[in-house]
């Protein structure tokens, strides 16, 4: 009976436990999804919203992607090729030429014909390259012209810069303009009005190179003569006027021959071997 009543007791005693611990189970397997609950509802909550403890949802800040700097390739600049560059033509300065004091007179009063002259003056005889003929004429006495222009004769004639010196071939004459200019003022010499560059010995009617400055002074001495003859206010003057008719006769100023100290050379005059007025239009 005792012993029975043992068997009984330890049967229940084994129960009761095993009860015990399957409830113990059940309450950790409840708690372990309610947190699993609370953890997802946090997870998914809108911020400013109460999960379902009555706690405010914590809001989720995204983490800040920095971009990953990029350093672009080093990129050589092309340096152009360097063309240097033309430097700009400097026009040179017009000569600035002395003012004489000089009285205007008849060419009379300074070549007296017969071959005497007084080195005191100075006659520039005017011809149309068209025609001709005489259609300007400038007198004037002026010893310190007179010597510039010498001057100028010494410093510009180069006996080296003859445009002719066969006499078998084509002369070359002076170029093409509209005034023939003649100039008597000791120092004998023709060239084309606004030409410079190249002139004339009368008496041998050879042309050489050179001369600008020369040419250029007497430009400038009878630019205002000129403007008047094309401006219709100059009376032509008597040809016989003329320094080739006056001084010279029937050679029309190119003498036989003669040395010419300013020129330091004997000068030939045997006939006209350029022609006086090589552009006359018929």
């Amino acid at each position: 009976m005792k012993s029975k009543t043992l068997a009984l007791i330890t049967a229940a005693l084994i129960t009761a436990a095993a009860l015990v611990l399957t409830a113990g189970l059940s309450l950790l397997n409840t708690s372990a999804i309610d947190e699993s609950t609370a953890v997802s509802a946090a997870d998914n909550a809108t911020p400013g919203t109460e999960l379902a403890d009555g706690a405010p949802a914590e809001e989720v800040v995204p983490e800040e992607i920095v971009p990953e700097e990029v350093v672009p390739e080093e990129v050589i600049p092309e340096i152009p090729e360097f063309v240097p560059e033309e430097a700009p033509e400097i026009p040179e300065e017009a000569p600035v030429y002395p003012d004489f004091e000089y009285t205007v007179g008849d060419p009379r009063d300074v070549y007296v014909g017969g071959g005497e002259h007084v080195d005191k003056g100075v006659v520039i005889d005017v011809y149309s390259h068209k025609t001709g003929k005489l259609v300007g004429q400038l007198a004037f006495t002026s010893e310190e012209i007179t010597r510039y222009i010498s001057s100028l004769m010494r410093e510009e004639f180069k006996p080296e810069n003859e445009l002719w010196i066969e006499k078998d071939i084509s002369c070359v004459a002076l170029p093409e303009g509209d005034y023939r200019i003649e100039v008597y003022a000791g120092t004998w010499f023709s060239y084309t009005y606004g030409e410079s560059g190249i002139f004339e010995l009368t008496q041998c009617t050879l042309t050489f190179s050179g001369g600008e400055k020369l040419t250029g002074y007497i430009d400038y001495l009878i630019a205002d003569l000129i403007a008047n003859i094309e401006a219709g206010n100059v009376e032509a003057p008597d040809p016989e006027m003329a320094v080739s008719k006056l001084e010279y006769g029937g050679l029309e100023g190119y003498w036989e021959g003669y040395y010419n100290e300013v020129c330091n050379m004997y000068i030939p005059g045997a006939g006209r071997w350029c022609e006086r007025f090589p552009y006359i239009e018929e």
